[in-house]
């Protein structure tokens, strides 16, 4: 019955601040209504045929979030392949003198091996490695680029799910679901 209760009460803690998550003071929310409503109305002027532009966000998430270029992306799933063959193969050198990582956990466990024996009993257990598939741009998240790598094993195949860093650095690896190339 203690447990219960604690664990009631703990997820009732995570829901309570996970609902004052993200809330800012806005003392001045009418002053802030005004200015929109202003800005709203010397936009809306009658369209004629060809002058429509684009509406375009620029105060909320979308407007933090940069998508990243068609070449920039191409480059991240080309390292994301590379990357995923040289772990699987459990080839360390490469691991640590072809790739940047983020500075911490992420550069720690690859320059001390953890990374690759996690990875490499994953593999162990999946089969042969016969390869990998097409990778593709997975969401983004913040400041971080997902690229996942299907992995074709004999007995269980499974996807290589590598986050990049908005420079470009390695900063999350873990595996996934299988699947392939949307």
């Amino acid at each position: 019955m203690r447990k219960k209760t604690l664990v009631i009460l703990m997820a009732a803690a995570v829901f309570a601040l996970a609902g004052c998550g993200d809330k800012t003071d806005n003392k001045d929310t009418g002053k802030e209504d005004k200015k929109q409503e202003e800005t709203s109305a010397e936009t809306e002027t009658p369209e004629t045929p060809g002058e429509a532009e684009p509406e375009v966000d620029m105060e909320g998430p979308a407007a933090e979030t940069e998508q990243i270029s068609e070449s920039d992306g191409r480059k991240l799933m080309e390292t994301a392949v590379a990357f995923t063959e040289d772990l699987i193969a459990a080839n360390h050198d490469n691991l640590v003198n072809n790739y940047e990582y983020e500075e911490g956990d992420m550069k720690t466990s690859v320059e001390n091996g953890e990374l690759e024996q996690a990875i490499s009993s994953a593999a162990a257990s999946s089969g042969e490695f016969k390869g990998t598939k097409a990778a593709w741009l997975g969401d983004q998240a913040g400041d971080y680029t997902n690229v996942q790598v299907p992995c074709e094993f004999t007995e269980q195949p499974w996807n290589m799910f590598i986050s990049f860093a908005a420079d470009g650095k390695i900063g999350g690896v873990h595996t996934d679901v299988y699947k392939e190339t949307p």
